[in-house]
């Protein structure tokens, strides 16, 4: 690991924070940072004779460590030990604050069915603070106590700034073509200069489906690609990366659908038919290293 992020400020470390490599070229991706996790339903590791105990968790959560990914300062996964023998554990809630409100005390939370979660949308260069709570039906155990984290610097080349900022994603639940999505979670659009409304549907915040309309009240459809397979259509999130695409299939695997297409970067898109029996490719997901809402 470089002791220095993009910006040439010092990472934060301390003896609970691991960071995983990334290959500098590629975006963020929350999805392959979670393939390193184990993930263990706590059903299976709780022993039947624990279960009669009439009993909230006796031991607060112990060794959590913040896990990050060099160069991605939007999220970090925040895991710790399996529970203790003798306690039985059938959930977390996992506290987070920035250290605003960690100074007010005030505390986000969620709810964690394993040994770990990610905490997404974080600002750059920011310290934020972490605990969690193990529950069971009869009530909360002890609160762990706290750990800090610094997130690294933001990427100054990856996102091109509109007049005015950053963009402004809305909650939005807009009408779209559900062919071919890997993604079901919050919608959310903004407006973009092509005279165009952007849709995304969240698989999480680094990865999600990209639709265009061009009108809130229209149907959403997918974009066509007759030159690639989607790299570019991240620029309609205003990331200056070629991303990720997936899944990857053939072109005669994918219904022939209506969508908006083109062939290149900065090319304005057309209407009419994508997918098989068309030049053009479309896909389920895309990863652009842009968090979506983003920053809390």
């Amino acid at each position: 690991m470089s002791e220095y992020d993009i910006a040439g400020k010092k990472r934060f470390t301390a003896p609970y924070v691991t960071y995983l490599n990334k290959d500098p070229a590629a975006p963020c991706s929350l999805t392959e940072a979670l393939e390193h996790f184990q993930v263990e339903s706590l059903d299976e590791i709780i022993p039947n004779d624990f279960r009669q105990k009439d009993q909230r968790p006796l031991r607060a959560p112990h060794n959590i460590t913040v896990v990050a990914v060099e160069g991605c300062h939007s999220f970090v996964i925040v895991d710790w030990a399996k529970p203790a023998q003798g306690d039985m554990v059938t959930g977390y809630l996992v506290y987070s604050a920035s250290y605003d409100d960690f100074l007010k005390n005030k505390w986000s939370t969620r709810t964690a069915g394993s040994t770990h979660l990610p905490i997404e949308n974080l600002k750059p260069n920011t310290r934020y603070y972490f605990k969690v709570q193990a529950k069971n039906p009869f009530g909360y155990g002890p609160v762990s106590s706290s750990v800090s984290f610094i997130t690294e610097s933001d990427n100054p080349l990856l996102i091109v700034r509109p007049p005015g900022g950053e963009p402004i994603w809305i909650p939005f639940t807009f009408k779209y073509d559900p062919t071919y999505s890997d993604c079901t979670g919050k919608q959310y659009v903004k407006r973009t200069w092509y005279r165009k409304f952007v849709g995304v549907v969240l698989c999480n915040s680094l990865r999600y489906k990209i639709y265009l309309s061009d009108d809130l009240k229209d149907t959403f459809y997918s974009i066509g690609d007759s030159w690639g397979r989607g790299e570019d259509h991240c620029q309609f999130v205003d990331s200056h990366l070629d991303g990720r695409t997936g899944p990857q299939s053939y072109i005669e695997a994918l219904p022939t659908i209506q969508g908006y297409y083109r062939q290149y970067r900065q090319e304005p898109v057309s209407f009419g038919r994508i997918g098989y029996t068309t030049p053009y490719y479309y896909v389920g997901w895309y990863e652009c290293g842009v968090p979506i809402p983003g920053k809390w």
